[in-house]
C-alpha cells in the first residue's frame, strides 16, 4: 500500500500548488477584481487537500527508504523537510493573509509584495516536487534512460545451472554501477527477433568492483535468448547506463533479508560477491528457492561466500525434491514463515530484498504482511520470462 500511496500523494499535491499558482497568475494578468478574490479565498480550502498530500508523500517516503540516505532516496528525503518547512512558515500564512486582504478588497503594497512571496514559495515547492517525481520515476524503472548507452563486446558465457547461462562483457570505461542495478541490453543484428523486438531489462550479477559485467539468464526458446545465446565471441551488444534502487541499504545495524527465486538470485548474487570484496558490515540472510539443485544457478559460489563471509547466510531450498538428479540433504519446500523464523531472531529489524516471477514475489509480500513487516522495509523487483 505506501508504495501505491507515495506517487499517489507527491501527484495531488504537486497538481494542487500548481493549481493555485497558475490560478494567481491568471486571474491577476486577465481577470477582474472579482475573480481574485474568488481565488484567493478559495486557496486556502485547498491547504484541506494539499496538506495530507504533502504529509502523506513524505511519511510514505521515508517509509519506503528503508533506512537509505545515500544516492536519489537521500536526495529525495532531504528535498521534504524544505518542502514542508516552506509550506508552513510561508504558503500556509502568506494565502491565509492575502485571502482576508482579498476578502476586504484591500490591493494594496502589502497585498502585492505577500503575494509575490507566496509566488517564489510556490514555485520553489513546484520544483522540488517535480525533482522528487523525477527521482521517483528512475528509481521505480519507469524512467527510460536509454540516452547513454554503450557498445560492449562479450568476453565469455558459462552454463550455471540446468538451462541457465551466465554472458560476461568487458566493462567499458567509466561505467559504475551499485551492486543489485539492472540495464537494458540490445542486440546488434540479432540473428532472428520478434514482437518483443532486441532489447530487455537485465540484472547486472556482477559486483561493481569487477572488471566484468555480467548477466544471467534462463534460455528460454524465444527469438532473444536465442540469438543471445549464439552471440560470437567479441560480438556487440548495446548497454544502458545502470538504473534501479534494489541495492543494499546504507545502515549496517539494520540486517538484510534476501527472498530470492530462481533466476531472482541475480541481484543478491551482485550484492554478496560486493559485501564479501568490500567487507560490509551487514549481516545478510539468503532465503534461495528453486525446484531442484541442479536448477540452482551460482548455488555453489554463494555456498563458498558463506564461508568467507561470516557475516553472510545461505538457505536454500528445494520445492520439488523428490525428482532430484543429485542428492539434497537441505532444506525442502517454498520459502514460508516457519523456515524464516527458524533462522531470523527478530523478523521485524531486517530490510527484506525480493527478487524473482511475479507470483513468487506477490507470495513473498503476502507472507511479509501477515508476519507484520512494514511495506516500507520491503523492497522487490519481479522477473518474467521473455
Amino acid at each position: 500500500m505506501t508504495k501505491l500511496i507515495h506517487p499517489v500523494a507527491g501527484t495531488i499535491a504537486l497538481l494542487t500548488i500548481l493549481t493555485f499558482w497558475f490560478s494567481t497568475v491568471l486571474a491577476e494578468l486577465f481577470a477582474s477584481d472579482g475573480t481574485i478574490i474568488a481565488v484567493k479565498t478559495a486557496i486556502p480550502w485547498g491547504f484541506l487537500l494539499l496538506v495530507p498530500a504533502i504529509a502523506a508523500a513524505g511519511g510514505s517516503g521515508l517509509a519506503l527508504s528503508g533506512g537509505r540516505r545515500a544516492g536519489v532516496v537521500g536526495a529525495k528525503l532531504r528535498r521534504m523537510p524544505v518542502i514542508a518547512a516552506n509550506g508552513i512558515l510561508v504558503l500556509i500564512p502568506s494565502a491565509l493573509f492575502l485571502a482576508a486582504k482579498a476578502h476586504a478588497a484591500e490591493f494594496d503594497t502589502m497585498f502585492y509584495a505577500v503575494q509575490t512571496l507566496e509566488m517564489i514559495a510556490g514555485a520553489t515547492n513546484i520544483a522540488l516536487l517535480s525533482l522528487n517525481m523525477r527521482d521517483g520515476l528512475k528509481l521505480s524503472g519507469r524512467l527510460n534512460r536509454q540516452s547513454v548507452t554503450h557498445e560492449v563486446q562479450l568476453v565469455g558465457r558459462d552454463m550455471v545451472a540446468d538451462g541457465t547461462m551466465a554472458f560476461r562483457f568487458a566493462k567499458p570505461a567509466g561505467f559504475r554501477h551499485l551492486a543489485g542495478q539492472s540495464i537494458s541490453l540490445t542486440l546488434l543484428n540479432p540473428s532472428e527477433t520478434d514482437s518483443k523486438g532486441s532489447s530487455r531489462h537485465l540484472t547486472l550479477a556482477s559486483g561493481p568492483e569487477e572488471p566484468e559485467l555480467m548477466v544471467a539468464t534462463r534460455l528460454r526458446d524465444t527469438a532473444f535468448k536465442r540469438s543471445l545465446a549464439s552471440l560470437p565471441m567479441g560480438g556487440g551488444v548495446r548497454m544502458t547506463d545502470p538504473n534501479g534502487d534494489l541495492t543494499l541499504h546504507d545502515d549496517p545495524m539494520r540486517p538484510a533479508v534476501f527472498l530470492a527465486g530462481g533466476i531472482g538470485i541475480t541481484p543478491f548474487l551482485a550484492m554478496a560477491r560486493y559485501a564479501a570484496a568490500a567487507r560490509l558490515p551487514h549481516r545478510i540472510t539468503l532465503f534461495y528457492s528453486n525446484r531442484r539443485p541442479e536448477n540452482a544457478a551460482f548455488l555453489g559460489e554463494l555456498q563458498w561466500l558463506q564461508k568467507t563471509n561470516p557475516n553472510f547466510n545461505v538457505v536454500a531450498t528445494m520445492t520439488a525434491a523428490s525428482e532430484v538428479a543429485q542428492p539434497w540433504d537441505g532444506q525442502t519446500g517454498a520459502i514460508n514463515a516457519a523456515l524464516m523464523r527458524r533462522h531470523l531472531p527478530d523478523m521485524l529489524a531486517p530490510i527484506y530484498y525480493l527478487a524473482g516471477s511475479p507470483a513468487m514475489v506477490g507470495a513473498m509480500h503476502e507472507m511479509l504482511s501477515g508476519l507484520g513487516v512494514n511495506d516500507g522495509d520491503v523492497r522487490s523487483e519481479e522477473l518474467s520470462g521473455y
